[in-house]
């Protein structure tokens, strides 16, 4: 096992759905041959990966993306880089670029998908946690990877680089 921190691996993301368990799979083994993982860490690598390979595949399939894993003491990053639109929001939420960085937001994707999130600056914001919320993963309604994501990880953000046209999904885990 590599003992030299931090660990980077950049990896291009499968295109078809029949193609997620096994890139999963090989990213995993990527990750246990540089850092032991006990069993609840693989399961939210695992469920990270498929909301990050699953919103890549339906979002930006024809442009493709990338994932990046920094491994390093004691974290993880899972990175996700795909080229096109940034997110946007429902009419009814503040849309990007933010006007207010100060302040808790409540936006929705959908009438029934709603997020809270704290804007970093202008095109960057933090997924806030959404047990707060009373949600938790057993009952959480369908579409809601980016709910799914933020509850397995220690911190969900997403940045949109206007210049580069540019979306980055940055997922961190305490390991």
């Amino acid at each position: 096992m590599n003992k030299s921190f931090p660990i980077i691996l950049e990896l291009e993301t499968p295109q078809h759905p029949d193609d997620i368990f096994s890139f999963i799979k090989m990213v995993l083994a990527k990750i246990l041959d540089h850092k032991m993982l006990d069993i609840a860490h693989q399961q939210k690598i695992k469920m990270i990966l498929v909301e990050l390979i699953t919103n890549s595949i339906k979002h930006s399939a024809d442009q493709g993306s990338q994932i990046k894993l920094v491994i390093d003491q004691p974290s993880l990053s899972i990175q996700k880089f795909e080229k096109g639109l940034q997110i946007e929001f429902s009419a009814s939420s503040q849309q990007i670029p933010f006007e207010e960085v100060d302040k808790i937001l409540k936006i929705s994707f959908s009438e029934e998908n709603n997020h809270h999130i704290q804007p970093l600056d202008r095109y960057k914001f933090k997924f806030l946690n959404p047990h707060k919320e009373g949600f938790d993963i057993e009952h959480m309604p369908e579409h809601f990877g980016f709910y799914i994501i933020t509850i397995a990880s220690d911190s969900f953000i997403y940045q949109y680089d206007p210049e580069a046209k540019e979306n980055r999904y940055i997922v961190n885990l305490n390991i």
